[in-house]
């Protein structure tokens, strides 16, 4: 023990390293599950749209109601690791049944200019209510993930409607996306929890996709869930 203090080394730093490895690999798991259920969710709802009229509405209210009852559900979780959780896979449901459901079915449309608004509304709801620290993990996760998703399209279709998939500024912003999802992972990882590594897969994963979707839409790669 005296060797590490005369080298002002930390006798702790393998137990750091651990955690460190332990939000990692969480961090890991977070974003795979995210991609995994994006890919399969969009192909599961194509193929429901070539198959059935009501399939879609089904799946629109199925979703919606699984992602309520989930942010209701998880409120009443003390642990917030498993709390977290569940508000993040029930805010996925919440997002997949309005905004992109919803969308496809033309019943809103959440990325065109009057969203705007809306948009910060909610935002600006969302942040009030995640500074306060009385409401429930698992109720500011689930609302929080459509929300920040919500503000991921909306700047990326906004950006590409007005200068194009292969302009400066989405390229810009293809960087700044890139660079966000590698700022969201390194921090959550620097926290050593596997809390903080979830939040940080969270990041990545949401980034990463508003990245490929900016490739998508220039021709770069195709999605995978087309055929």
């Amino acid at each position: 023990m005296i060797v590490p203090s005369l080298l002002g080394v930390s006798p702790s730093i393998p137990a750091k390293a651990t955690a460190v490895l332990v939000s990692g690999f969480f961090s890991a798991i977070t974003v795979l599950a995210l991609i995994l259920m994006q890919i399969f969710g969009a192909r599961i709802f194509e193929i429901i749209m070539e198959k059935s009229r009501t399939g879609p509405v089904i799946f629109f209210f199925a979703a919606l109601l699984a992602g309520i009852t989930g942010i209701l559900t998880g409120a009443f979780v003390e642990d917030e690791g498993p709390a977290l959780l569940i508000g993040l896979i029930s805010g996925f449901l919440v997002w997949t049944a309005l905004g992109e459901v919803a969308e496809q079915l033309g019943w809103v449309s959440t990325m065109a200019r009057s969203a705007v608004a809306l948009f910060l509304i909610a935002f600006a709801l969302w942040l009030s209510g995640f500074l306060f620290r009385g409401i429930p993990v698992a109720v500011t996760a689930g609302l929080g993930y459509p929300v920040c998703i919500w503000g991921l399209h909306l700047v990326r279709v906004r950006v590409l409607a007005k200068w194009g998939p292969s302009s400066l500024p989405s390229t810009i912003l293809a960087l700044v996306n890139a660079a966000l999802a590698g700022g969201g992972l390194a921090l959550g990882m620097s926290y050593a929890t596997p809390l903080s590594g979830i939040i940080g897969g969270v990041v990545f994963a949401m980034a990463t996709w508003s990245t490929l979707e900016i490739l998508w839409e220039h021709g770069t790669a195709r999605r995978p869930w087309r055929r």
